[in-house]
């Protein structure tokens, strides 16, 4: 998957990433579990 973002948004995740000494990857993939989920009808 890729998508842009703004040279700000990525020195603010990117320095988050460093500050927790996690991937910038796994940050977005911890984001995206705390999305509240839909039921998927058949």
């Amino acid at each position: 998957m890729q998508f842009n973002v703004t040279n700000e948004e990525y020195e603010i995740l990117k320095q988050y990433a460093e500050e927790k000494n996690l991937s910038m990857a796994e940050i977005l993939r911890d984001y995206i579990k705390t999305l509240p989920k839909k039921k998927v009808s058949p």
